[in-house]
């Protein structure tokens, strides 16, 4: 999962280019970016209280422990 978002999500690749680089097919890196995505999004909120705005965009994060381990 997190070569798919490191493709996708940070290097600017679309999924269909990620797929091929990876071997996959375009419906398996979909999947693939949508866990990731997941997974990432549960770990970040579990450790850090997170602001959204009214479209879902992050506006803001605070660590919830202050000795800033998680």
């Amino acid at each position: 999962y997190r070569r798919a978002l490191e493709l996708t999500d940070l290097g600017g690749l679309t999924q269909q280019h990620a797929a091929a680089e990876l071997g996959l097919s375009t419906s398996g890196m979909k999947s693939r970016v949508q866990r990731g995505r997941r997974l990432l999004r549960e770990q970040v909120t579990r450790c850090c209280q997170v602001a959204l705005d009214s479209r879902g965009a992050l506006t803001d994060v605070e660590l919830r422990r202050p000795d800033g381990h998680c």
